[in-house]
């Protein structure tokens, strides 16, 4: 059974069934206290005819010197004119009627029925309607006497009758009424439920674009809502598998590539010096040019290595300064900026960090280098430290070729070069920037690029070092 329609037959049965029994209550209560607004006028009836009886018998002195009987039968001749208004009946204990104003069919009773003083009554059904018929059995001059009414009660079983037909048919229409609203709400609530099934189905096909639109605050709008955000956390997952296979596939590609060239002229070498007679020296340039290609693919293999190692490495935290940091660096960088004859310009300003330095300085080697690559002989480039806010920041600023924007969020990536052709002739594979990048993830640090094509390119290193808290 669907949710729609357990909600609708239940709140349904619910209200039938609180609207029954307050009907069957009400009209229980309502009948009975009419019926027994009847009993008692009955009762007090019933007990007024022997109250005057007795009364009448013990004034009349006359009664000591009479039979019994025939006192109370002169009692009754001289009070029956009070009692026209209902049917009575009034004999001996003989069963013999002394007195009775109609022809009401009166019902005997079982003498065992009766006791001294006790009323007791009874409803009968007869073609006529309902009657209640109501006795007592008491003493009037020693004598056994029992008095007897009878009461039509036709009317409040046929009112109690009319109240159940109207009653039924207004269950009927409440009944009615009822169930349409609850219709309507049952599929006002529902409908985004199916909102949400529908999604959840397109979602299951591969369009995580579907959205469920509901405006309202209520339970049903919070489940709508989180699942808006699940599935935007999902579209956003898929995405980032998709851009992360893609660039997998992008690096296999790369990696088969930068393996092959080498190994193509090696093999081509390998072979040349197999199938013919070189002279020396074409054969030392063809070995020299094996060893170098092989070098370079023992360097491609280690960068992989240190790649994939450094992404979940833990750093070793040693504290020095910012200035041995560099000098460190800019040291082993010499021999080659002094070749291009680069000017290097750098803050003076020194505090103690807080890094893993052998790692670091990876950083700063290949940043500068690619600064390096890109300023070109008589170069420039600048370098400023900083703190502030317990971050260190180092900016590495050259004023070579630079790079288009668009570049900018590519060249992390591992293999990624801007200047193919520059970067092969010079060595590179496009690793350096991934590895960089992995190492500032376990400084839980950034790195921050700037550039603009003709005018240079800024890199700022950004990670928590600051040992004393000091801006600077």
């Amino acid at each position: 059974m669907k949710l729609s329609w357990k909600i609708f037959s239940n709140t349904f049965l619910v209200v039938l069934f609180a609207l029954t029994l307050e009907g069957v209550v009400l009209l229980s209560m309502t009948f009975h206290k009419a019926y027994l607004l009847e009993v008692e006028r009955e009762k007090e009836n019933i007990e007024n005819i022997h109250r005057e009886l007795v009364t009448l018998l013990a004034n009349d002195s006359s009664a000591l010197y009479k039979e019994p009987t025939k006192s109370i039968g002169e009692a009754i001749d001289i009070l029956k004119d009070n009692w026209y208004e209902e049917s009575y009946r009034i004999s001996d204990e003989s069963g013999k009627v002394l007195f009775q104003n109609d022809d009401a069919g009166f019902l005997d009773k079982e003498s065992g029925e009766l006791s001294l003083y006790r009323i007791v009554y009874r409803v009968d059904k007869n073609a006529k309607g309902y009657i209640l018929q109501m006795s007592v059995l008491t003493e009037l001059l020693g004598q056994p006497i029992k008095i007897e009414v009878h009461k039509d009660l036709t009317q409040i079983f046929m009112e109690k009758a009319e109240q159940q037909r109207i009653f039924i048919i207004t269950v009927i229409i409440v009944g009615a009424i009822s169930a349409l609203i609850n219709a309507v709400n049952v599929i006002k609530l529902t409908k985004p439920i199916h909102k949400l099934i529908h999604a959840v189905k397109k979602i299951r096909s591969g369009d995580y674009t579907e959205r469920v639109e509901y405006k309202e605050k209520d339970e049903v709008g919070i489940l709508a809502s989180d699942f808006n955000g699940m599935a935007e956390q999902l579209e956003e997952k898929i995405r980032l598998l998709k851009e992360t296979a893609k660039k997998q596939e992008e690096l296999a590609g790369s990696l088969a590539h930068e393996i092959r060239t080498p190994l193509t002229a090696m093999i081509g070498y390998a072979d040349l010096i197999k199938r013919s007679k070189m002279e020396e020296q074409d054969f030392l340039y063809a070995v020299n040019y094996i060893i170098s290609e092989g070098k370079r693919l023992e360097a491609l293999s280690n960068r992989m290595m240190q790649l994939l190692i450094e992404k979940n490495a833990i750093p070793n935290y040693t504290i020095s300064t910012v200035q041995n940091l560099l000098e460190d660096a800019l040291e082993a960088m010499k021999p080659v900026f002094d070749k291009k004859r680069i000017v290097v310009k750098r803050s003076s300003i020194d505090f103690p960090i807080r890094a893993d330095m052998e790692l670091m300085k990876n950083v700063l080697l290949n940043i500068l280098d690619n600064g390096g690559k890109a300023a070109g002989v008589n170069g420039e480039i600048t370098i400023e430290t900083g703190c502030k806010s317990g971050n260190v920041w180092i900016t590495i600023t050259d004023n070579g070729v630079g790079m288009p924007k668009e570049e900018i969020s590519k060249i992390r990536e591992a293999f990624y070069r801007v200047d193919k052709s520059r970067s092969r002739a010079d060595g590179g594979a496009g690793l350096g920037l991934a590895i960089c990048s992995n190492i500032m993830n376990i400084h839980k640090g950034e790195m921050l690029f700037e550039s603009e094509v003709g005018k240079g390119t800024t890199v700022t290193l950004i990670w928590k070092g600051s040992i004393d808290e000091q801006d600077i």
